[in-house]
């Protein structure tokens, strides 16, 4: 017969209720698994490595400022727009598919 935790001797520690169950107010007694498991004291809660979604959302998100980027060699578009203004005429197709044709 397995004996419950129980302070009042209806309802146990577990969750069960019976007019006939066998309960002890004593926790050496007790040998229902559940009951002892509810007896345990709580281990502490592990620390949170990574913050949580929750957390994440109550933050405001950081603005990223745009760092301009330092020397880094040819800037191609740069270098495109200096060759179309040395072209001698303005008067050019729109590019497509094929390759630039300058009229």
């Amino acid at each position: 017969m397995v004996t419950h935790y129980s302070t009042n001797g209806s309802d146990s520690a577990c969750g069960r209720t019976s007019p006939t169950l066998v309960s002890s107010a004593d926790t050496a007694t007790v040998s229902c698994k559940s009951c002892q498991r509810s007896l345990v004291k709580p281990e502490a809660a592990p620390v949170k490595k990574t913050p949580s979604l929750a957390d994440l959302r109550k933050k405001p998100a950081a603005t990223k400022r745009a760092t301009p980027a330092a020397n880094a060699g040819f800037c191609f578009k740069a270098g495109w727009h200096a060759r179309l203004r040395a072209l001698p005429n303005t008067c050019r197709l729109p590019r497509g598919v094929a390759g630039q044709a300058f009229v």
